[in-house]
């Protein structure tokens, strides 16, 4: 049973990673929704007849990127303060980071990915009283 029929979006390019952070949501009581990459994520997004509370967005993708699809995101006032994780497999420079910060609310590195820091991420801005967002990494203003 699910939460009120809370839904997440996972885009992920990895199958397994996909399937993966599905049971993880559903075993939290979450629907997830998969998308193989960013293109994909937009047509749900914009498809979707009922919306979604979170997306874990990883970064690098074929067709079009996470960085891409998080700009799409955010550009759109539809979408502009939907929550989006990013969770990426490779090491952030400085810029990276910073770009990231206008693009997300959080990152997961998949190095350092633990169940109980999904859980407290999706929890947090799935729940949090101030329209879904709690301490977000990206910049305001």
């Amino acid at each position: 049973m699910y939460r009120s029929n809370v839904r997440i979006l996972v885009v992920d390019d990895d199958r397994l990673l996909r399937e993966f952070y599905a049971r993880a949501f559903e075993s939290m009581g979450y629907e997830a929704v998969c998308a193989c990459d960013g293109a994909e994520a937009i047509r749900f997004l914009e498809t979707a007849e009922q919306g979604f509370a979170l997306v874990i967005m990883d970064l690098l993708m074929p067709i079009k990127t996470g960085w891409e699809a998080m700009e799409y995101i955010r550009e759109n006032p539809k979408w502009g303060n939907l929550p989006v994780v990013a969770i990426t497999g490779v090491a952030l420079s400085d810029t990276e980071r910073k770009r990231l910060a206008n693009l997300c609310d959080d990152i997961i590195l998949k190095g350092q990915f633990t169940m109980s820091r999904l859980h407290n991420l999706t929890e947090r801005f799935i729940h949090d009283d101030n329209d879904g967002r709690a301490t977000p990494l990206r910049a305001t203003g």
